[in-house]
């Protein structure tokens, strides 16, 4: 029943973030009071202050509305040109946000003021998806596949004995987890990931699950490190103003980061100590919160055994970098396809932090609705202008298609059904709560 009720607040998320998310996809609001009386001379009725003008053209017809979007007015756009002067705006602060000025043909007889949430609406994000340089998906979706190859690598390093382990097996294995992880809810393909290798290597679950946990470790760890530097790499930026809670954020998640590791080493070489630490920690708590979650503390510390070799853990940890770097360029090629300008390498490694810590939130299967309310308000707090929600959609599906396709072909080569999948998570659940009980 809990169960139920986090997977049903996890979709009701997803559906409000992707409301906010596609609700103004079409519109672009004016920086600046614009229309009658807010131009020069001739022009002072057929004028329209914007920041991004990313999709128009001379020539095309917009609707525009003055507040009140039910009550809209075609024009057609004679003049599009940058600006970078002083106008009669009273507004100081809009004078910086005002980049373009549009020239109507036909006259205004409203004011389109910023306060009243004025603006133009026209198809945007049709023409985006119509003019999408389609070369520049090649080398995106090749790099997608090099990244769950390296993942794959990875993960054989969590293992004592993994000489045994076949790389074939471990491909297959996150293919599908990483499938299952886009159609069934609460990340259950960690669980069928698991599985899947000990069923192909004749492995415990529960061995090949605490490995998982331990690999999220290290990307939580890569990521962080990533953010912090990125926190500060954008602060630096003049152009680039970022919210204090950011910055407070990645201080504080630091903190926590460099206490988790620290705890995880004593974990290993200290078991009952740091057990009893642990205990004592969680004594306020009901006990049917904590007698669960100690079990699982103490049956995952066989995923642990990374940490007793330096090579490993070192390799691992470039590892999860090198994933990220290469995700990095997946996004930085999808920019060229929808012809956002001036994102550098360094704003799509940004990105790729901020997702990682979106999709860890309760959402809906494959991240919807969170994926793309967070991509967008990150490119937006880094300053890039164009059609962003062409470029999220693009990015969401990029990360999307190519792994379910993966995942359902390899489900077909081994000859599991669907049906098996969802079996087989409640039977790891069942043998993984045996195990540590026993323990």
């Amino acid at each position: 029943m809990r169960k139920s009720i986090q997977i049903i607040i996890g979709i009701l998320i997803s559906v409000a973030l992707f409301y906010w998310f596609i609700k103004d996809v079409n519109t672009i609001r004016v920086t600046a009071n614009s229309g009658k009386g807010h131009g020069y001379g001739i022009f002072s009725d057929r004028v329209v202050y914007l920041s991004d003008v990313s999709g128009l053209r001379i020539g095309d017809e917009i609707n525009i509305f003055s507040g009140n979007k039910s009550s809209t007015s075609k024009h057609t756009i004679t003049t599009i040109i940058p600006w970078l002067g002083i106008t009669d705006m009273s507004d100081e602060s809009q004078k910086t946000r005002t980049e373009y000025i549009v020239i109507l043909k036909q006259p205004l007889d409203i004011e389109l003021l910023v306060e009243n949430g004025a603006g133009i609406k026209f198809p945007r994000l049709q023409r985006a998806f119509k003019s999408i340089q389609y070369f520049w998906l090649l080398p995106s979706l090749l790099l997608t596949l090099v990244a769950l190859w390296v993942r794959s690598y990875r993960w054989k390093l969590f293992f004592p004995n993994r000489q045994n382990i076949r790389m074939k097996s471990l491909w297959i294995s996150v293919c599908i987890g990483y499938m299952a992880n886009n159609v069934l809810p609460a990340r259950m393909g960690e669980v069928v990931r698991a599985w899947i290798l000990g069923r192909k290597e004749n492995r415990r679950t529960t061995e090949a699950f605490a490995t998982i946990v331990m690999e999220r470790v290290f990307d939580i760890l890569s990521i962080l490190m990533l953010f912090v530097m990125f926190i500060y790499y954008y602060s630096a930026r003049s152009d680039i103003t970022l919210p204090d809670w950011l910055k407070d954020g990645a201080i504080t998640l630091a903190a926590i980061s460099l206490i988790a590791l620290a705890f995880l080493l004593l974990l290993k070489f200290q078991t009952e100590f740091s057990m009893n630490i642990l205990k004592k920690l969680l004594k306020p708590f009901p006990v049917k919160l904590t007698d669960p979650l100690m079990r699982m503390v103490r049956s995952s510390i066989e995923g642990l055994e990374i940490i007793s070799s330096g090579y490993a853990s070192f390799a691992a940890f470039l590892l999860s970098m090198a994933i990220w770097i290469i995700l990095a360029f997946v996004y930085y090629f999808l920019f060229f396809c929808v012809g956002i300008e001036g994102a550098s390498l360094m704003d799509s490694m940004f990105l790729i932090v901020g997702l990682a810590f979106a999709v860890s939130i309760p959402s809906a299967p494959g991240f919807f609705g969170t994926f793309h309310f967070v991509g967008k308000q990150i490119l937006l707090i880094v300053g890039l202008k164009g059609n962003i929600v062409a470029y999220v959609l693009l990015a969401h599906a990029m990360a999307f298609i190519p792994v379910v396709i993966l995942g359902f072909f390899y489900l077909n080569q081994e000859k599991i059904s669907f049906r098996d999948l969802v079996k087989s998570i409640q039977t790891a659940k069942t043998t993984h709560s045996e195990n540590a009980t026993a323990s």
